[in-house]
């Protein structure tokens, strides 16, 4: 795990989760509790009115969920929003009005210019201070901006095509609940359901091209994902991905081929790899069952494609764990340390 950013000691914040029974919220509620956040105080709300999403736990200990009113809302400094793109949108006018940050995990302000769009390992710097929103990368775009800006940054980057391989849980609990009861129909000659992904995903890959647009399950429209990349990284190279859903349950896998300027070499393209603090470059381990729970990227099999100066890399991370909640309390992280707001003891 990458070194903590200090914090002040005496610092500390009035926090919210907003659709706090998601697995999103629950990545982000581990990376808060793991990375020992500073909270003055914590609250859960919820958009959803199913009785089973009332009660949510933190820091081991059960708390209720309540519906969030913005009047009610009192003394608050930052918010994570970790529904659905249609959820967040609900709220995303909410931080001006009264006068906190939202951190967004929904997507639902990621294509909006005036909204900084920050993974933390690449652009921290377009960290805005003040009341308002900030977005986080969607977990495909975090993998491959934290894989790609450290070669833009280092030998340079001509060109990247990418196949991305999607996790069940992109579609969150129902999305995991799915493949799981897929694989066990199967295993026993029963009908399988397919009311989340519209087919067999179980023993199987799905490329998104095959689903009409809008309909694809935890699906981006396409150009999103190069369009949220290249605003993170900065747009001065070729990028074109597709993406695959894939019958695991946790964590995103990339194959990428990136063409480096004339001259680059294996051995400029790893040196470039290494000095992030977000990839290790290693053989080992680099598998979405082993890296599940783990933080970091790792990157592996680097090896020559069909022209000098062109290389092939795998790479995994955990898209929850790795990815979009531990990137969000690190910009909640900097948030903190760089303006009091209305910190608590």
């Amino acid at each position: 795990m990458a070194a903590r950013e200090a914090l002040p000691s005496r610092r500390r914040a009035h926090i919210a989760l907003f659709d706090a029974t998601t697995l999103t919220a629950k990545g982000v509620k581990e990376q808060l509790v793991a990375r020992s956040f500073p909270a003055a105080s914590v609250r859960l709300f919820t958009s959803r009115s199913d009785p089973d999403s009332n009660l949510a736990e933190f820091a081991g200990e059960a708390m209720l969920v309540t519906e969030p009113v913005l009047d009610a809302l009192g003394s608050l400094d930052i918010a994570f929003l970790c529904g659905t793109d249609q959820e967040g949108r609900r709220y995303l006018d909410w931080p001006g009005r009264g006068g906190f940050t939202a951190i967004d995990l929904t997507s639902a302000s990621n294509g909006r210019r005036e909204i900084p769009l920050v993974n933390f390992a690449v652009n921290p710097e377009a960290i805005a201070a003040g009341p308002g929103v900030i977005a986080t990368p969607r977990p495909a775009a975090q993998l491959l901006s934290s894989l790609l800006a450290p070669i833009r940054r280092g030998p340079g980057l001509r060109e990247a095509v990418a196949v991305v391989f999607q996790p069940a849980s992109e579609c969150g609990d129902e999305g995991i609940e799915e493949l799981y009861r897929q694989t066990v129909g199967l295993l026993n000659f029963h009908d399988v359901p397919k009311q989340v992904f519209g087919r067999q995903l179980a023993f199987n890959l799905i490329p998104t091209s095959l689903y009409e647009e809008g309909r694809i399950p935890g699906g981006v429209p396409p150009g999103t994902l190069e369009e949220e990349v290249r605003k993170v990284t900065g747009g001065d190279y070729d990028l074109s991905v597709q993406v695959v859903l894939a019958p695991v349950f946790h964590c995103h896998a990339v194959v990428a081929r990136v063409v480096l300027p004339e001259g680059r070499t294996a051995p400029d393209l790893l040196a470039a790899l290494q000095k992030s603090e977000e990839v290790k470059v290693g053989g080992e381990g680099a598998t979405p069952v082993e890296r599940a729970g783990e933080a970091g990227l790792m990157a592996a099999g680097v090896r020559p494609a069909h022209r000098d100066s062109s290389f092939w890399i795998w790479a995994v991370a955990d898209n929850l764990a790795a990815g979009t909640a531990q990137n969000a309390v690190r910009i909640a992280e900097a948030l903190l340390a760089r303006s009091p707001g209305r910190s608590g003891g």
